[in-house]
């Protein structure tokens, strides 16, 4: 590995190094890899491409969460309209320099719980990932702030969110669907069983299917992960609403 650029984030110290195998960059916070891409912004992480195919109706999005940027890249060469929101500015000039984050994109540096509050702009889709080092889902996907996201859809419009699971029977993914559908909005997980210390999707749509663009299906058959499709566990916003991570 080739050493790109060191940098001193918000949330830690960021390093960027290139794969002398395939060329590919990696984001590195606090050593935990955040992103992983081309030079030109194209991913190698399955959920990332998950994302933007249940995106694929979406024209106006609000990104919440920055990083390498791939998921707002892989976004804007597809032509939809974005609005950029993450607390650490060196996340935009880390995206634009080494993994072709478009110019000209508004890029908002906020805490995106702020953002969502004091935003009185609708986006028919959002998009979330964010996290980092102690990033604490739970806590911070709590019923104020799924609410207050909720808020920002247009009447029709979707939220897709990445978040960390560690096992099976990790009831976090089923709570903050829960908590960002409310009453309007149908709940799917895109997940991997069996995998310790994962990536899931949230998918909250007001669509009954999920899963028949044949696209979505492509990308799910076409990796080497197992990727499944379910319903949301928990139909009750409530039952989403009542527990908090201190239950586990």
């Amino acid at each position: 590995m080739r050493l790109l650029g060191r940098y001193q984030g918000r949330n830690g110290a960021i390093e960027i190094v290139e794969c002398s195998a395939d060329g590919t960059r990696i984001y590195f916070e606090e050593g935990i890899r955040q992103s992983q891409a081309t030079p030109d912004g194209e991913s190698v992480f399955s959920y990332v491409k998950l994302m933007d195919e249940l995106l694929h109706r979406a024209t106006n999005i609000l990104v919440l969460g920055c990083g390498g940027g791939n998921l707002a890249t892989r976004l804007a060469r597809l032509g939809k309209k974005l609005t950029i929101v993450d607390n650490n500015p060196i996340s935009f000039v880390i995206a634009q320099r080494y993994f072709g984050l478009p110019d000209g994109l508004p890029l908002i540096v906020s805490d995106f719980r702020k953002f969502i509050l004091d935003d009185d702009l609708l986006y028919d889709g959002i998009a979330i990932d964010v996290g980092g080092p102690d990033f604490r889902f739970d806590d911070e996907f709590d019923v104020a702030t799924c609410d207050a996201i909720r808020a920002r859809l247009m009447p029709g419009g979707r939220i897709v969110m990445n978040v960390l699971v560690a096992n099976d029977i990790d009831p976090i993914p089923d709570r903050i669907a829960a908590r960002l559908a409310g009453d309007r909005l149908g709940t799917w997980i895109i997940d991997e069983q069996g995998v310790q210390d994962r990536n899931a999707i949230i998918a909250c749509v007001p669509e009954k299917q999920l899963n028949a663009r044949p696209a979505l299906a492509e990308v799910m058959q076409n990796s080497l992960e197992r990727w499944s499709i379910r319903r949301g566990r928990l139909r009750d916003r409530g039952l989403g609403a009542m527990y908090s991570s201190t239950d586990r």
